[in-house]
């Protein structure tokens, strides 16, 4: 393993609270899962998106993570969902290695949406790259993009409820 063992991995964690009923947990899951849902959420054109080769994060669907400024990608495939719970995703080849996750914890009066990454470059000069320009700007990112997430969630709950009315 060389200079790449565990001590060089790098694990930045996100999380956003939303608001939501226990027998409606199971939207907040769907729009990660869902691509459709996820691009809406997630994407930031032109400068961050992620193109998924299926419909769903089934296990073996690959997403290729995509950021312009620095101009830098790498792909992840989707290697286990638990429904409603979880999906986990492994670095699959490129410039990055390691997993990420979205987990889902019931919490009193809502959900915690969990994003967690711990990755490392394939080589010393990848690995510092992701470390000094991408990291850095992690959380940021997607708490803005959490806040897109919970007004999503916030106006689709509202569609449903009208429709049944």
């Amino acid at each position: 393993m060389g200079w790449l063992d565990n001590k060089e991995k790098i694990e930045i964690r996100s999380q956003v609270f939303i608001p939501i009923s226990e027998d409606q947990a199971g939207l907040v899951f769907y729009h990660v899962y869902d691509r459709e849902k996820f691009h809406k959420w997630f994407d930031f054109m032109p400068v961050l998106w992620i193109s998924f080769d299926r419909k769903q994060l089934e296990p073996g669907c690959i997403g290729t993570i995509c950021f312009t400024m620095p101009l830098f990608y790498y792909r992840l495939k989707v290697t286990e969902v638990i429904k409603e719970k979880s999906i986990v995703l492994k670095g699959d080849g490129g410039p990055m290695r390691g997993k990420a996750y979205f987990n889902l914890h019931p919490a009193d009066g809502g959900v915690i949406l969990e994003n967690i990454h711990i990755l490392s470059g394939k080589n010393k000069f990848l690995h510092k790259y992701y470390v000094y320009c991408l990291v850095p700007n992690h959380l940021a990112f997607m708490n803005w993009r959490y806040s897109v997430l919970k007004k999503q969630i916030k106006k689709e709950l509202e569609r449903n409820k009208k429709l049944h009315k």
